[in-house]
């Protein structure tokens, strides 16, 4: 496949041939014909994937859980309204109320990355990532490992913001993979190693709560690069200084 504007094309697609009526020729008002369009030498050529990439839409899985979880605190949020004006205010109903009001905001507030077009696309030419339109990519031989991140409910006596709980973690191969990527850099974290043998810096993709994506990376990093697939799982967060 490679990327166009519309999605990603398959490497065994094909343009649609367009054929002349017979008998017709091509009205050119005395002038030659065009020729057709070529690239610039030394312009990049398009990136050809194979047909068992996989395209892992953040996106759509966002978008899930908006509509799910969302709908059912939205609606859980008009019931309770309801039955404050019909029967009466007692404190559990207004507890209530406000769990589902605050869980409502919750989801609509998450929903902001979801028209970003958020993806990655594993294909056995490397990993791509893709945002807002752009899509950036690394070869294989460029990453050490490639692992998923979780952070607990609560870290340092504080709650966890549920959107950053959950991360892809890319970990480079070389010291010169920042100087090579500068595209990378707003991904670029460092921390004290997590898995043991791995560099302390990375490159952290975070991941929205409550969707299947840390399965389907999973099972797409194992079927095209299982010797880079260092598993899930538990990060901490450093600890805050003590003043």
């Amino acid at each position: 496949m490679r990327w166009l504007p519309g999605g990603w094309q398959r490497a065994d697609w094909s343009e649609p041939t367009r054929t002349m009526p017979r008998g017709t020729a091509r009205y050119t008002s005395g002038r030659p014909a065009a020729e057709p369009h070529r690239p610039p030498a030394g312009a990049p050529a398009p990136t050809l994937l194979g047909a068992d990439a996989h395209d892992v839409d953040v996106s759509a899985a966002g978008f899930r859980s908006l509509l799910i979880g969302g709908g059912i605190s939205g609606l859980g949020t008009v019931l309770i309204a309801a039955t404050l004006v019909n029967n009466g205010s007692t404190v559990g109903m207004w507890i209530w109320q406000l769990v589902f009001g605050v869980a409502f905001l919750w989801f609509v507030m998450g929903s902001r990355g979801m028209l970003r077009g958020r993806g990655f696309l594993i294909d056995r030419s490397g990993f791509y990532a893709r945002t807002m339109g752009e899509v950036v990519g690394v070869d294989w031989r460029e990453i050490q490992a490639v692992g998923i991140g979780t952070l607990p409910w609560v870290e340092n006596k504080r709650p966890v913001n549920p959107e950053r709980r959950r991360a892809l973690e890319i970990y480079p191969a070389d010291a010169g993979f920042a100087e090579r990527h500068p595209e990378l850099e707003r991904w670029w974290v460092e921390e004290p190693p997590t898995v043991q043998g791995l560099p302390p810096d990375r490159y952290r993709f975070h991941l929205p709560p409550f969707s299947r994506l840390p399965k389907d990376l999973e099972h797409a990093i194992k079927d095209i690069a299982p010797q880079k697939w260092v598993g899930q799982y538990r990060r901490h967060l450093p600890r805050p200084p003590q003043g």
